[in-house]
């Protein structure tokens, strides 16, 4: 009987143990791990939001190649979920896509062998000068009593491991990537005149952002105040000189506007027409490529031995802050030729 009692203290001491451990160990977990890769942000986010693309980078695929996996949904859409069932190394859950934008791919991954658990996922985005650093994290709760198992294991460590892996593998697999060459229709159109109020001047690339942001608000309200004026289309810039040494290009915010025969002076701003023959191509998608479809065209002058004036204008059409949709972003450009 003596030796039950002593057993029975034993085996009360360790479950008093393990409710005290219960709530010293934490709950909350986070983690996050970086790597630069040699690559435009659009080339690397494809790599990272469709599901087809990460599992060639995944850390975890290589651990059972005889693991199932499914998916349901279309790839790359909200709402779209991952499974997978495999050995004891993988086990078994699912990732489902809740958001993305252009600079973030938030999931939630739900662990159901071989303990249950939820993970909030994300991959941050930031592009500069061509190279984009990707971060990659998660934030969860371990529910009590499992989260005892942090104390004796560190999960910084031996996760960690598993995502500077896989971020290993997906710089490789992008920077090896040589990405599509895009087509673009480029025609050439009687571009009708236009007068124009712009504020011109010479601006860094850091500050080209605030600059429009600035000048596009100062002349919509001066153009809205006045009765007899007319706004006759969406806002544009208009490049004089792009000067990539010096990181600084000669621009011109400018709204077009109708006031029939009459002249109006606006403080700080000028008056400028465009008009005449010019080079057009239609664009989709987001600012930061804008690159793209004007080494198209100059590509194409180049080819054909085709004169221009220099003047070079970029009409941006879709209002971003009623389109979330990168892709349906529609900037008109336009080189004028020489006269």
């Amino acid at each position: 009987m003596k030796a039950l009692k002593i057993i029975g203290i034993i085996v009360l001491i360790l479950i008093l143990t393990v409710v005290v451990l219960t709530f010293v160990a934490p709950t909350d977990f986070k983690l996050e791990r970086s790597v630069e890769i040699n690559a435009q942000k659009e080339l690397v986010h494809k790599h990272l939001l469709y599901f087809e693309n990460s599992q060639k980078w995944s850390p975890w695929a290589e651990l059972d190649p005889n693991q199932k996996t499914w998916m349901e949904g279309e790839d790359g859409a909200v709402g779209t979920t991952f499974f997978w069932e495999g050995n004891e190394d993988v086990g078994k859950g699912k990732q489902e896509i809740i958001s993305f934008t252009d600079d973030k791919i938030e999931t939630t991954v739900t662990f159901i062998e071989p303990f249950e658990s939820v993970a909030q996922g994300y991959f941050l985005l930031d592009e500069a000068e061509g190279t984009t650093t990707v971060t990659w994290g998660f934030d969860s709760k371990m529910p009590r009593p499992f989260n005892i198992f942090a104390l004796f294991m560190d999960i910084s460590e031996s996760v960690g491991k598993d995502y500077e892996k896989g971020l290993a593998k997906l710089k490789e697999i992008v920077e090896n990537e040589k990405p599509a060459k895009k087509e673009y229709a480029i025609e050439t159109i009687n571009f009708e005149e236009k007068t124009f109020l712009t504020h011109r001047e010479k601006v860094s690339f850091n500050d080209m952002q605030a600059f429009f942001g600035q000048h596009f608000s100062g002349m919509y309200g001066m153009l809205t105040q006045n009765k007899e004026v007319q706004i006759s289309g969406q806002p544009c810039a208009i490049y004089y000189d792009w000067d990539e040494e010096n990181q600084t290009a000669d621009v011109a915010a400018a709204i077009p506007y109708n006031s029939g025969n009459k002249n109006f002076k606006f403080d700080n701003y000028t008056t400028v027409k465009l008009g005449g023959e010019a080079f057009k191509i239609a664009y989709y998608g987001n600012y930061d490529n804008l690159k793209e479809p004007h080494m198209a065209m100059d590509e194409y002058l180049n080819n054909n031995n085709l004169s221009m004036s220099h003047v070079v204008l970029e009409e941006y059409i879709t209002d971003p802050t009623t389109e979330a949709d990168t892709t349906k972003w529609l900037t008109n450009i336009y080189y004028f030729a020489e006269k």
